[in-house]
C-alpha cells in the first residue's frame, strides 16, 4: 500500500469533534472526511426533532433512513468534508429510551439551536478546526431558521447556500399554515376538474397527493352528503382557525422552561415552542444579510412547507437571480416518496452533493 493511499483511507475515516458553544453547552458531532484533501466543508443542519448527528427519517427500513449519514457520504465521496452534529439535549449512541437528556430540555430555545450552527461554522473555518475555505450550508427545514439567525447576527456568509423543504416565511405563518390552513389547501388541491367543489370521488383519488396526507387518514375528508363546496372548504379554515388560537392561547400560558410536548416525553422547551407563534419576522428577511447565493429544493408533495409560499415570502426581500428554485414532482418534504419522510430520492441527494460540490470548484 502506497504511502499516499494510506494518507488517503486515513482521511475517509470518520473524526469525531466536541466544541464549546453558548451557555456552557459542548457541541458533539462528526466529520465525514473526504478521501483526498477536501476543497471544502458541509455543514448539515437539521429541522424540527430530536435528531441526533444521524438524523433517521426514513421509512425504508434501511440505513439510507439516516439521511445525513447518507448524504453526508456522497459530499464526502466528492472531495468535501461533511460536519454534522446532535442537536441540544440529544445523546448520540446511546439506547432510544436514553436519547433524550430530561436536564437540558429546560434551556433549548431557537437562539441557543442558532448559536451552535454558528459555533460550528467558526470551528469549520478556523485553523484549529477544518481550516475551510469554502462553505456549504445544508439546511432541511427548521435548519433553515437556524441558519438565518446567524445571518441576522452578522455571521459570515457560506459559499453557497442549500435548502431541503426550507421555510422562508414567518415561523409564525408557518405553524399557523400547518393548523389552520393545511387541510383546505388540501382540499382545493384534490379538486382535480377546477369546479370549485371536491366530491368523495376526487378526495378519494387525490387525497395522498396533498399535505394533509401527513396524517395518514383519509375519513376526515369523506363528506356525508357526498361533495365539499367552496364555502364549506372555506368553513374548515374558519373552524381551524379557532383551534388555532386554542393552541396558541394553551402555549402562551406555559412557564418558559416547561418540557414541550409534555413531561413525559420531553422533546424541547416551551420557549422554543412559543417563538412559532409569536415570531412573525420571515426568514427571508434574516437572511437578506447575504448575497451567497442559494439552491431550493421543494417537494410538490410536502406536508410542511409549501414552494409557493416560500416564494411569495421571497419576493422583494431576496434579488431574484440570488435563488435558483428548483421543485420536485411527487417528492416530499425530504424529497423521498412521502410527503413528510425520507429517505432521500438516489438521483436527488446525488444532485445536492453534486451541487455543494460545484460551489466548491468540484
Amino acid at each position: 500500500m502506497t504511502i499516499t493511499l494510506m494518507l488517503a483511507l486515513a482521511m475517509a475515516s470518520p473524526t469525531e469533534f466536541a466544541i464549546p458553544s453558548t451557555d456552557g453547552h459542548t457541541v458533539r458531532g462528526v466529520v465525514d472526511r473526504a478521501p483526498t484533501p477536501a476543497r471544502g466543508a458541509v455543514i448539515m443542519v437539521a429541522g424540527t426533532g430530536a435528531f441526533d448527528r444521524d438524523v433517521r427519517l426514513g421509512t425504508s427500513g434501511t440505513e439510507r433512513d439516516l439521511i445525513f449519514k447518507d448524504l453526508a457520504a456522497r459530499f464526502a465521496e466528492r472531495g468535501l468534508d461533511a460536519v454534522r452534529f446532535d442537536r441540544r439535549g440529544v445523546r448520540y449512541g446511546v439506547p432510544p429510551a436514553e436519547a433524550i437528556d430530561p436536564n437540558v430540555t429546560a434551556t433549548l430555545t431557537t437562539e441557543g439551536f442558532s448559536r451552535d450552527v454558528e459555533a460550528v461554522d467558526d470551528w469549520v473555518r478556523s485553523p484549529a478546526g477544518l481550516n475551510a475555505r469554502c462553505i456549504v450550508l445544508f439546511a432541511h427545514s427548521e435548519g433553515m431558521v437556524h441558519v438565518a439567525g446567524m445571518a441576522e447576527r452578522g455571521g459570515a456568509a457560506p459559499d453557497l447556500l442549500i435548502g431541503m423543504g426550507a421555510p422562508l416565511e414567518s415561523k409564525l405563518a408557518a405553524v399557523r399554515w400547518q393548523v389552520a390552513g393545511r387541510d383546505a389547501y388540501s382540499l382545493r388541491m384534490m379538486d382535480a376538474d377546477g369546479d370549485g367543489q371536491v366530491t368523495n370521488e376526487e378526495v378519494e383519488a387525490n387525497w395522498m397527493k396533498t399535505p394533509s396526507a401527513v396524517f395518514g387518514r383519509m375519513e376526515p375528508f369523506i363528506q356525508p352528503d357526498g361533495v365539499w363546496t367552496a364555502e364549506e372548504i372555506a368553513q374548515v379554515e374558519t373552524v381551524q382557525g379557532g383551534l388555532y388560537e386554542q393552541a396558541k392561547a394553551m402555549a402562551l400560558a406555559q412557564p418558559d422552561d416547561a418540557p414541550y410536548p409534555s413531561a413525559a416525553a420531553p422533546a424541547f422547551s416551551y420557549s422554543w415552542w412559543k417563538t412559532w407563534f409569536t415570531d412573525d419576522r420571515p426568514v427571508a428577511t434574516l437572511l437578506s444579510g447575504w448575497s451567497a447565493p442559494m439552491i431550493l429544493h421543494y417537494g410538490a408533495l410536502d406536508s410542511q412547507v409549501r414552494e409557493d409560499r416560500q416564494r411569495a415570502a421571497a419576493d422583494g426581500v431576496l434579488p431574484d437571480d440570488q435563488i435558483r428554485w428548483v421543485t420536485h414532482e411527487s417528492r416530499g418534504h425530504s424529497l423521498g416518496d412521502h410527503v413528510l419522510m425520507g429517505p432521500i430520492d438516489e438521483a436527488l441527494a446525488n444532485r445536492l452533493a453534486d451541487e455543494a460540490a460545484a460551489a466548491c470548484g468540484g
